[in-house]
């Protein structure tokens, strides 16, 4: 919530309402690298914010765009600050729909609903982009922006926003180049794809997404990553956590699907262990990172550890669950609290709920070697 800077409105207005331009600018760039460096004290910071408030709605947009590239990283700048810069001009907007953290898949929705195409094809290129963002792309985006969506392999996109693009730009040859590559295409939109588009097409179509006879391979795979879990579900000295890690990842079985659900089933530390060897720093450190309230240092360990994208929106959203947990009563049912995990993940990208723990990694195996 933006600050009620009543206390020194008038004092502020008299002090900057003159100032020049030049003056201003600088004033509004340190006042946001002050705020963002998180060293002031309570007094200082309800000052400094009332000042920032004050400058966000400075008729000159070198000032404001001051301010939007100071707090673009800001893992704890206020939801209506970061959508009053988002909905501000491209200059100040591009900035904090390009790296803001605090923006969900909700809030790059409304965005859209009003944004320029530059704008679009911005919040297309986005990491992890979630699957509402996507199908409003998908339905009412520029070409540019499609073409950005379709490039982006960290996005998810459901089948509603394959059916858009198909439906709108399905003839273009770029389109269908950029859509033969998509990882994880849906089967039906595969099988739509295959109506028109060129036999040099559908030879990528057919060796980028494998027919349903390794149905089998997966179900032995899921498997053996559960019993693999369940191994691991006891008490572990951190060093014999280590050791286990070491010894998984010569074995090739420290994967990212064993991971989350190690997290889905919560076991955190051994979860903190083996992504502490993936990405190479101690588990105290990856704690730290996946206990905070922002996700743009985990968003960093997690590509450090060069974990498959297309699996970062399922751990953001099992641990966004599990901070959750925290507010239940303590007796709460694990079993419904954990199917309502399920049932989140899935939900973002596209698929139906209620279905089950293994029925969901089963979907999140891999398809292929990336």
């Amino acid at each position: 919530m933006l600050v009620d800077s009543t206390l020194y409105g008038d004092h502020i207005a008299a002090m900057f309402a003159k100032m020049p331009t030049p003056m201003r600018i600088n004033t509004a760039r340190t006042a946001a690298e002050g705020f963002v460096a998180r060293e002031l004290t309570d007094d200082d910071l309800e000052l400094t914010e009332a000042i920032i408030n004050y400058f966000v709605n400075d008729i000159d947009t070198a000032v404001r765009h001051a301010i939007a590239d100071a707090v673009k990283e800001c893992e704890f700048l206020s939801k209506e600050m970061a959508m009053k810069l988002a909905l501000d001009v491209d200059e100040i907007s591009s900035p904090i729909v390009t790296h803001s953290p605090i923006l969900s898949d909700e809030d790059l929705w409304t965005i859209l609903q009003t944004a320029s195409n530059s704008i679009q094809t911005t919040i297309a290129s986005r990491p992890h982009l979630g699957v509402k963002s996507t199908a409003c792309i998908a339905e009412i985006g520029c070409y540019s922006a499609i073409k950005a969506c379709l490039r982006n392999e960290t996005a998810i996109i459901g089948k509603t926003a394959y059916d858009h693009i198909l439906g709108r730009f399905g003839d273009i040859d770029p389109i269908q180049a950029l859509l033969v590559h998509r990882p994880f295409l849906p089967e039906q939109i595969v099988s739509r794809l295959f109506d028109f588009i060129s036999e040099e097409y559908k030879q990528i179509l057919i060796e980028r997404n494998p027919v349903e006879n390794n149905t089998s391979v997966q179900k032995i795979l899921n498997a053996r990553e559960k019993a693999l879990a369940k191994s691991l579900d006891r008490r572990m000295t951190d060093h014999e956590q280590k050791k286990k890690s070491l010894a998984l990842e010569r074995e090739g079985r420290l994967t990212a699907t064993l991971m989350l659900r190690l997290l889905i089933n919560g076991n955190h530390a051994f979860f903190a262990a083996a992504l502490g060897h993936a990405s190479g720093i101690s588990k105290k450190r990856v704690v730290s990172l996946t206990s905070g309230r922002g996700y743009l240092g985990f968003q960093r360990l997690y590509d450090r550890a060069e974990l498959p994208p297309y699996l970062y929106t399922a751990f953001k959203t099992a641990m966004e669950e599990h901070r959750k947990a925290t507010h239940y009563h303590p007796r709460a049912d694990l079993d419904n609290f954990r199917q309502r995990m399920i049932d989140r993940i899935a939900e973002t990208y596209g698929w139906e709920d209620g279905m089950s723990l293994e029925g969901l990694m089963e979907k999140l195996l891999p398809k292929r070697l990336h």
